[in-house]
């Protein structure tokens, strides 16, 4: 089955990632683009900005985020979904991953 016609998996997680300076006009529209980008991301929700340390290049934010993904069915979607968001430019870590149970 292709990833398109998966449903998706919605989810919350704590990620660490890099936000390139002067991209956005929020701090949080930075986050919500930097984890769009990574294939396989229908949606974001920041839900709050946990930590922000800025660098020469660019600002180091941690952060909450709710996701929407397409990650296989057959898969164990905690595991799948941490190794899809580890895939994306900019995403350092991912720190925590849990399944929303009410989607």
């Amino acid at each position: 089955m292709s990833l398109q016609a998966t449903p998706p998996t919605e989810v919350s997680a704590d990620v660490s990632l890099r936000v390139p300076r002067g991209g956005s006009e929020t701090l949080e529209a930075g986050v919500a683009e930097v984890l769009a980008a990574v294939d396989g991301v229908d949606a974001v929700t920041v839900d709050r900005v946990t930590s922000v340390r800025p660098t020469w290049t660019d600002i180091r934010v941690d952060a909450d985020v709710s996701l929407s993904l397409r990650v296989a069915e057959d898969s164990d979607r905690v595991d799948a979904s941490t190794a899809l968001l580890q895939q994306g430019f900019g995403v350092m870590a991912v720190n925590r991953v849990e399944l929303d149970r009410e989607a």
